[in-house]
């Protein structure tokens, strides 16, 4: 019997409002597709263990180091196999190690008030992100006043944005319980918007009796890298114009009780791009996107038991890329969530997270008028996760989500929206390492 694989890479195409992503079709036929997929696992098992040991290396040699300079990193692989639908490349028909981050960071404080620090990092996530090295961040973190009970300080140049309770440490697996974070706010497929920006940011912090406040205040820069979130502004397909995002503002008020068992947090952003369509593409306007996520957060941290849950309420304008309402719509999402420490080591989760994409269209009545399929409107999702940290430095954990819709899927992993289905599971397994 004749087998072969076959790759097909195609231009970006955009399928309108509700979805996100490059398109990349894989076709592949008998045994060729699992021997390709069973070498493609080999060789990054190969790459982990090979990174993992030139880590620990680097470990062992940083006592040469001075005390001033700190250097850490971390390595994360995951696996993904779903029933329907497709997260972090082909993961409907079989196993995907489609996700892998590896991240190294160095800090250096030649003085009490002022301290450097930056962190490189590859990441790969399915079709979204094939494969990238990048600036995570870089910055300059200057003390302008300190005292017992707090400081005010300034930070310059690559920053995270402070948003929730996840978005500043999203890239380190140990900070968060589950493989995927929830998505309806968390979202991976736009995580280059959201993830840091080149600026300033003013912090304050201050310990009270009846609790410690912490401020931050952004300005800056995002990256223009938006190629993943062209499908939300555009229904044109390959299209060649590019996204410029202005200066953006992010702030968040933190507030925690007894040394973080209360954490309650307040965020907003305020994001605008352009898109320029290329002198070929007289047919696609000029269009100005304006997004203003508002976020709530709580949690408690007992000694066996942990809840979380946010809710944010986000104003979007699509301007002349949407077809009514004056490209005006509100997206809702939230998420409750609780995790029980089985034994100090082993760690349950169950969260249930749900997100509108347009809270006058629940039901995707008008992404049917559009012509898109009904469940890319909204998706609601019960997860269940297992996290085992097997030593200080080692974690492993597995997760089963249960999901209702497709407004969180990324399109560049399901270039044809019409094969997608509305209620389909996802499997998770992940091996993580930090020094």
């Amino acid at each position: 019997m004749k087998t072969f694989a076959h790759l097909t890479i195609n231009k970006p195409s955009f399928f309108g409002l509700y979805l996100l992503g490059t398109p990349v079709h894989v076709r592949c036929e008998g045994e060729a597709k699992f021997l390709k997929r069973i070498s493609r696992v080999g060789q990054l098992l190969t790459a982990c263990l090979f990174i993992i040991y030139y880590s620990t290396s680097v470990v062992a040699e940083s006592t040469l180091l001075p005390d001033e300079v700190q250097i850490h990193g971390f390595l994360t692989q995951g696996f993904f196999h779903s029933s329907d639908n497709n997260v972090y490349g082909q993961s409907d028909d079989g196993i995907s190690p489609g996700l892998t981050e590896i991240g190294l960071n160095l800090s250096y404080q030649p003085w009490d008030r002022l301290r450097f620090a930056a962190q490189g990092l590859y990441r790969r996530a399915g079709a979204v992100d094939s494969g990238s090295v990048r600036l995570d961040y870089g910055l300059a973190d200057l003390t302008l006043l300190e005292h017992d009970s707090g400081k005010l300080g300034l930070r310059g140049g690559r920053i995270k944005i402070p948003f929730g309770l996840y978005n500043e440490t999203r890239d380190v697996a140990f900070t968060h319980p589950t493989i995927l974070l929830p998505q309806g706010i968390y979202f991976d497929r736009s995580r280059s918007l959201l993830i840091s920006a080149d600026g300033g940011s003013f912090y304050a912090e201050q310990r009270t009796d009846f609790g410690d406040f912490n401020f931050k205040f952004n300005v800056g820069k995002p990256s223009n890298d938006l190629n993943e979130i062209k499908a939300v502004v555009l229904a044109k397909q390959a299209a060649q114009g590019t996204f410029d995002t202005k200066p953006a503002i992010a702030t968040q008020l933190n507030y925690e009780i007894n040394g973080g068992e209360y954490v309650f947090a307040v965020s907003y952003m305020d994001l605008t791009f352009d898109f320029n369509p290329a002198l070929s593409e007289k047919d696609i306007p000029q269009n100005r996107t304006h997004i203003q996520p508002l976020l709530f957060s709580a949690q408690y941290n007992g000694e066996k038991i942990t809840l979380t849950g946010e809710y944010e309420y986000r104003w979007n304008t699509f301007g002349r890329f949407a077809s009514q309402g004056g490209g005006k719509f509100v997206s809702e999402s939230w998420y409750v969530e609780g995790s029980y420490r089985i034994l100090p080591e082993l760690q349950a989760t169950v969260r249930f997270d749900t997100i509108s994409m347009d809270i006058t269209d629940r039901n995707g009545d008008t992404a049917a008028l559009l012509g898109f399929q009904r469940h890319t409107a909204f998706a609601s999702d019960w997860v269940f996760g297992l996290r085992w940290d097997i030593t200080p430095s080692w974690m492993v954990r597995a997760d089963y989500t249960r999901v209702h819709g497709t407004a969180w899927l990324p399109q560049a992993d399901n270039p044809d929206p019409n094969k997608t289905k509305q209620d389909w599971n996802l499997y998770g397994l992940q091996l993580s390492f930090k020094f």
